[in-house]
């Protein structure tokens, strides 16, 4: 089963004390490359964790890797650690993370695994890539379903209509909110209801209204929606000061599948037409992607956006560019293309 979200605080801290109940091992990867000009210098070793995990690893693991090109490749070792699960351990992992992706940085193993006694991997997690499962039926998973409060567990074979994803997201508070397909228009003006959302990604061409709600979540960080012909940006999204990345991409197909005569609207059909100066309000925002639009010009307010990194507006109606993208001096890439997508 999918783990949808990242678990973490009280969650994350519930998940490996029950792992540690119920399986026999754990592993972790020291995943950092050799530095200098040559490669040739070892990383500090070992890692801080591994460290203080010794009295409790039953054996390493060393894989041979590399990092480069085909003109210039360096081969290293990455080492693979098991130890055995205790309270004592589960003490030691805790104190290194608060969430499940929270195993990744420059002093921090990766890939966190536990495995059963026959040496199955119980919970499984690249880190790097974001990927997490734990390997139960979907049975098991209900039966979960409380004492992992806060896991949310989803089949990748057996997708959840809208609503009940949104119910079960509801449930264990999850940090995010991710679906393909028509529905979750739906279910877009209860999202407020789930205060924890650091992360909506909703592809669906029916998508035409932002509701005001939306962006009185207080920890939402990314909004990404794909859809057919949004209507507009409320001026409400002022109020979400904690936004740092946000995507909006019109022209999106409803039903690949099913509408083989389906095109995409014309930029003079478009109807975002213009931004709310109030989205000059987003303190914190550090990318901004307006593709497929009918904007014609861009409000004076974005030269507030002090923390923009990266701005695209592509295919679009501006025959020049607005004055105000001279402004964005602290931007490290702006792309203004008004005709297709690069």
């Amino acid at each position: 089963m999918n783990i949808y979200n990242n678990p973490s605080g009280d969650a994350y801290y519930r998940l490996i004390d029950y792992a540690m109940a119920h399986c026999e091992t754990f592993s972790f990867m020291d995943t950092r490359p050799p530095g200098g000009d040559e490669y040739d210098i070892p990383p500090d070793f070992p890692l801080p964790i591994a460290e203080e995990l010794n009295p409790y690893i039953i054996w390493e693991k060393r894989t041979e890797t590399g990092i480069g090109t085909e003109d210039r490749f360096y081969s290293f070792d990455q080492t693979t650690y098991v130890c055995l699960c205790c309270p004592q351990a589960a003490t030691i992992v805790k104190k290194y993370a608060d969430n499940l992706l929270g195993w990744l940085g420059k002093d921090m193993a990766e890939d966190l695994c536990f495995q059963t006694a026959d040496g199955e991997d119980w919970l499984w997690t690249v880190t790097h890539e974001q990927y997490r499962e734990l390997r139960v039926t979907p049975q098991e998973a209900e039966a979960l379903k409380e004492p992992l409060r806060g896991t949310m567990l989803t089949d990748r074979h057996n997708p959840l209509p809208p609503e009940k994803l949104f119910e079960l997201a509801k449930y264990h508070e999850s940090d995010r909110f991710v679906y393909t397909g028509s529905g979750s228009m739906q279910v877009l003006p209860r999202l407020h209801e789930i205060p924890s959302l650091r992360i909506i990604d909703l592809f669906d061409a029916h998508i035409t209204e932002l509701p005001d709600s939306l962006f009185d979540l207080p920890q939402l960080e990314e909004l990404k929606i794909w859809t057919g012909n949004l209507h507009g940006i409320p001026a409400s999204i002022g109020r979400a000061k904690s936004l740092k990345h946000i995507t909006i991409y019109n022209g999106s197909h409803p039903e690949p599948g099913n509408e083989p005569e389906w095109k995409a609207p014309s930029k003079e059909e478009l109807k975002l037409t213009t931004l709310p100066p109030e989205i000059g309000q987003l303190e914190q925002l550090r990318t901004l992607d307006l593709t497929c639009t009918g904007l014609t010009d861009l409000p004076d307010e974005l030269a507030n956006l002090r923390q923009l990194e990266y701005l695209v507006l592509a295919n679009h109606r501006m025959e020049q560019k607005p004055s105000v993208l001279k402004k964005l001096r602290q931007a490290k890439n702006i792309t203004f293309c008004r005709d297709g997508f690069f």
